[in-house]
């Protein structure tokens, strides 16, 4: 028969890129892969290379062959006790995060997770449990979904972790981030989170995930809840920092 000699499977995925081309993220043009960036856009990125400070991921100016942790974090150390982040701000990045955060573009989640697996996985290694910086329900009614908890689970595929997406519980609302001080933004998040009891972390290495870092406030309070729970350590991954 002469279906025998036909790639259903390949003419069907033919006919589903016809009816729904694929689409850059960023410039909105067509697209051969499902990537979510075309070839294009890629070169505008700004990937935070080595040599970068191993605590805060911070790029280093210079490579400096016997250092590895930056001035900032000698005199002031973070709580948390790695950070990995993939993109530096820029307007192609702010645009493709943006995409991410507020117009539905959770695909995305795919290709961060496996860029940030490809890049970080020997430094996430040792990890036992990851979890989202947490949204409060209200909110996440509104938005319809909250992304940091989309990589979260995209990234314990790739890493073969376990997901706990309930860790943290956001237990009230809060003002926008977006164009506070540090002081401000500290102020703001302050007492915004509890642990979950449920769950017992005693020792564990909890990787954090947030969307993008900026005074580090949010995170901060985080693993602060999570080390008053007798977390061994935190480690968290962005997709971008400000």
């Amino acid at each position: 028969m002469i279906f025998e000699f036909l790639d259903i499977p390949g003419l069907f995925n033919k006919v589903i890129k016809f009816i729904f081309p694929f689409r850059c993220s960023t410039c909105n043009n067509l697209t051969d892969t499902g990537e979510g960036i075309c070839s294009s856009c890629w070169p505008k990125f700004n990937f935070i290379n080595k040599p970068y400070c191993f605590i805060c991921c911070k790029k280093f100016e210079v490579d400096f062959s016997e250092v590895n942790i930056c001035a900032a974090c000698v005199i002031a150390r973070p709580k948390i006790d790695m950070i990995r982040t993939l993109l530096e701000f820029s307007p192609a990045t702010k645009k493709l995060v943006h995409n991410f955060k507020y117009h539905d573009k959770t695909s995305l989640a795919k290709l961060f997770a496996k860029l940030i697996n490809n890049r970080f996985s020997e430094d996430l290694k040792d990890i036992d449990f990851i979890t989202p910086v947490p949204m409060h329900k209200l909110k996440r009614i509104f938005r319809g979904y909250n992304p940091p908890q989309i990589l979260a689970w995209e990234l314990s595929k790739k890493l073969a972790k376990p997901f706990l997406p309930n860790l943290l519980i956001k237990k009230k609302i809060t003002k926008n981030q977006v164009g506070l001080t540090k002081k401000e933004r500290t102020k703001n998040i302050l007492d915004s989170f509890e642990l979950n009891k449920n769950f017992n972390i005693q020792d564990k290495v909890i990787l954090l995930v947030d969307d993008v870092i900026t005074t580090g406030a949010t995170t901060t309070e985080c693993t602060k809840i999570l080390k008053r729970g007798k977390a061994g350590s935190v480690k968290l991954v962005t997709i971008a920092r400000v």
